[in-house]
This record gives C-alpha cells, sequence and structure tokens, in this order.
C-alpha cells in the first residue's frame, strides 16, 4: 500500500497527493516503505486510526505505544496527531501543503469531546496554548485523544490552588521549524514553570519538550475503552494527584532541572 502510493507520487510529481489508511499499528508493517518516501522525498499523505490504548478490545497488537516515537523521529516526515476535528482540519491543510516528503495525520477509533479551545492554525505550528493561565505553576503538555485528559486535570487543579495552563503538541516536525522565540512563548520553561506530558505513548522523545510525563510504561491490555484508561492510571483524579505532588517536589528544589520524571509506574 505505502510502496504502491510513493510510485504513484513519484511517477509524476505535483499531478496527486496519494492517501494511504489503516489501523497505525500497522504502520510498523509499512514502516519500510514510509521511510523510503520520507528518504525520497516523496509527499504522500498516510492516515493513522486507531491510534490509542482507546482500541480497548483490539489489545496491545494494536495499541501503537511505541511508533509514535519512530516516525516523530524520522526525517521529512510530519506526523500530526490532531484532538478533535478542528485540528483534524488542520492537520490535513498543513499535509495536502506539505511538499518535502509524507505526511501521517494519526487518529482515534473512539469519539472525543470538542473543546471549543483548539485551533486549526495552532496545528500549522506543531504545538500552541489551548488555555493561559497568569500565575501557572505547570504546564500541561497533552496530545490527540488524550488533550481532553488536560484539560479536566487543569480544572480540578485549579480547584485545589494549583493553575495550569495547557498546551495541544499535535506535531513535534511543525514544532521544530518555529523560532525559538514562540517555542519558549508556548512551553514558558525559561521561567521556571515546569512542563508535564500526558500521553498514553511511551515518553521517549518527550524529554526535549517536558520535565515530566504520565506516559505508558509497558504495552497495552484488552480492556473496553472505558477501562482501559483507568487500568494504566489514566483518569482524572489520580493525574490531578501525580501532577500536584510533582509541582510541590520542583517548588520545593527537590526536582533537579533538567532531568526527566516520568510520574506512572510500570502495570503489568
Amino acid at each position: 500500500m505505502a510502496a504502491i502510493a510513493n510510485g504513484l507520487a513519484a511517477y509524476n510529481p505535483g499531478t496527486i497527493i496519494p492517501i494511504t489508511s489503516s489501523f497505525f499499528m500497522f504502520y510498523l508493517y509499512a514502516a519500510p516503505a514510509v521511510r523510503m518516501g520520507a528518504l525520497q522525498k516523496i509527499p504522500v499523505i498516510h492516515v493513522a486510526t486507531h491510534d490509542s490504548i482507546g482500541a480497548g478490545e483490539d489489545g496491545p497488537t494494536h495499541q501503537p505505544v511505541e511508533l509514535a516515537a519512530l516516525y516523530r523521529a524520522m526525517p521529512n516526515m510530519h506526523y500530526i496527531r490532531p484532538a478533535d476535528s478542528e485540528e483534524v482540519a488542520g492537520a490535513w491543510e498543513s499535509a495536502v501543503n506539505y511538499k518535502q516528503g509524507p505526511s501521517m495525520i494519526s487518529v482515534s477509533r473512539h469519539a472525543l469531546p470538542q473543546s471549543g479551545l483548539t485551533s486549526r492554525e495552532g496545528v500549522k505550528k506543531g504545538a500552541y496554548v489551548v488555555r493561559e493561565e497568569k500565575g501557572a505553576a505547570v504546564t500541561l503538555i497533552s496530545v490527540g485523544a488524550e488533550l481532553h485528559f488536560a484539560l479536566k486535570v487543569a480544572d480540578k487543579l485549579d480547584t485545589q490552588g494549583t493553575k495550569a495552563r495547557v498546551v495541544s503538541f499535535p506535531s513535534h516536525a511543525l514544532f521544530r521549524q518555529q523560532t525559538k522565540e514562540y517555542q519558549r512563548e508556548v512551553l514558558r520553561r525559561h521561567e521556571n514553570i515546569p512542563s508535564v506530558v500526558i500521553e498514553p505513548y511511551v515518553s521517549f522523545g518527550w524529554e526535549r519538550y517536558a520535565d515530566a510525563g504520565l506516559n505508558m510504561m509497558s504495552f497495552g491490555h484488552s480492556l473496553p475503552t472505558k477501562y482501559i484508561y483507568d487500568y494504566f492510571g489514566f483518569n482524572v483524579e489520580g493525574m490531578t494527584e501525580k501532577v500536584g505532588d510533582f509541582v510541590g517536589s520542583w517548588q520545593k528544589g527537590n526536582v533537579p532541572r533538567g532531568e526527566f520524571t516520568d510520574l506512572l509506574e510500570a502495570v503489568h
């Protein structure tokens, strides 16, 4: 599939943009062809679905907890993980206009809330602030199907007296293209505000942008969607407690600067 798409795009460049689609996990099998497309800078759009542990009943074989790290690291590849319909529109616009290689738009299977805070223009910059807070003690970074978790954790922290900013971070590749000034404005780590990423993938790669993470420490499990997030610790109450404890330790100076902290333990 991916190899055929490469051939179609290479045969007469600029005539068509081939599109492939499958479960995100299956792009592990397609990775050699996708990589060749990136190597040759061929514009193809790959639409990856079922991209989270929320795939639930399909089991760990269909839950790509480690695969985003591969595509985020791949040169010439724009891996974009949008959070809702507004971000999906921005992802498509970015992918259609990207001519220096393939793009991958990574989406969930399960229904997601529409926050009304997201921006298709923000997607084009890779990351952007969806909720700013004066006097914020922490920045919550989240991506795709789990952005709504970050918004709920921010609300819960606020009731406990901890102000939290929220950043949507759909694309590392697009964010790297922005100026340092813009990157600092979004993350504000230079103001001694720690960042905590919430994403049920492995944390590898987030060390560049975050100080701590609520991430997967193992493969997934076969459970219905409404249970699997709780099983691995991705529930609002538990995450709020973990983030609150981390912020307290950070403010006391007990967390070395530049050191990434995993806030969840492995679940077997």
